[in-house]
């Protein structure tokens, strides 16, 4: 009989929940507001009260194998705490510094799993492609910030605080924007899709924010968002040299993304010869329940993990 596990994905905007097999397949695919778990209480057992409503509703009681969570937010080494969640914000804090798989385990009693979104977003392709043992492979997810991880053969870069390849927050230089995070400069300041609205607030609030790309993207405020989207981009292309990239986000699905355009300034900046345009592109799924389905597996592969030692 196949496993199943609770595969959560919480971004800046929305948080997705969902049924998982060990294939990958979604049932009972759930998408709300990611303020549910946040406004008007404690960000964790918000979260806690969801999970506990979903099992009850579809009768999941005893049957579940794990719970794995995607977060918008660097994990501690350990994937157990959560560091920042500076789009998730609350009167009590959020998320942050909260040890909440041993929170979620105490109170559900099933094993969890938390994790960076975008490791969990792009360990979804390396099982689907199977690119396990097989290069290095780099993601990265435009959305409401820039979501970005990094898979070196077999396992992903951490890094000592288990926060590396966080390249949303890698500083622009001469810089006067100030991140949510609290640092000067971040490219989240110049490539992210709050600063896309903030854009379209500013010049062009009459018209659809879905048409600012099918109307807008030879202006030079659009082409200086696409430079800021390829710098960082190009700098973690030029640092580790890949053998593929894949690419996703709700930007880059933005109705007419000037994807040419994107890539011509992505290349401009990548060392020549090598990496140069030696890679391949790969355009991550657009399934809604891909960061779900990630994030589930990530859980699965962690059991296994555990299993053998």
């Amino acid at each position: 009989m196949s496993k199943k596990a609770i595969g959560i994905d919480i971004g800046g905007t929305n948080f997705r929940m969902g049924l998982v097999s060990e294939d990958g397949s979604v049932e009972y695919f759930y998408k709300a507001s990611s303020r549910e778990i946040c406004d008007n209480g404690e960000a964790v057992e918000l979260l806690a009260d969801k999970i506990e409503l979903y099992i009850q509703e579809h009768g999941m009681q005893g049957q579940l194998s794990a719970i794995g969570i995607g977060f918008p937010s660097p994990i501690d080494a350990a994937r157990k705490v959560v560091y920042n969640c500076p789009n998730l914000q609350n009167s009590t804090g959020g998320f942050d510094g909260r040890n909440v798989v041993h929170s979620l385990q105490q109170r559900l009693g099933i094993p969890t799993f938390i994790n960076k979104d975008a490791c969990n977003l792009l360990w979804y392709e390396i099982e689907m492609h199977k690119w396990k043992g097989s290069g290095i492979t780099i993601g990265f997810y435009y959305g409401t910030g820039i979501g970005n991880s990094v898979y070196l053969g077999n396992g992903f870069l951490d890094g000592k605080h288990g926060v590396a390849c966080d390249v949303g927050h890698i500083p622009f230089y001469l810089s006067d924007r100030y991140c949510t995070c609290g640092n000067r400069g971040c490219a989240e300041c110049y490539a992210s899709g709050r600063v896309l609205r903030d854009i379209w607030q500013e010049h062009w609030p009459e018209e659809e924010f879905t048409d600012i790309f099918r109307n807008h993207s030879d202006s030079k405020v659009i082409q200086e968002y696409l430079e800021g989207m390829a710098i960082p981009m190009a700098t973690e292309i030029n640092i580790f040299d890949p053998d593929r990239i894949v690419v996703g986000g709700g930007v880059m699905d933005m109705k007419d993304f000037p994807e040419k355009m994107f890539w011509d300034y992505v290349y401009e900046f990548t060392r020549k010869p090598f990496p140069g345009t030696d890679f391949a592109i790969v355009h991550a799924s657009k399934e809604p329940g891909v960061g779900v389905a990630g994030s589930a597996l990530y859980a699965f592969e962690q059991l296994r993990l555990k299993g053998k030692n």
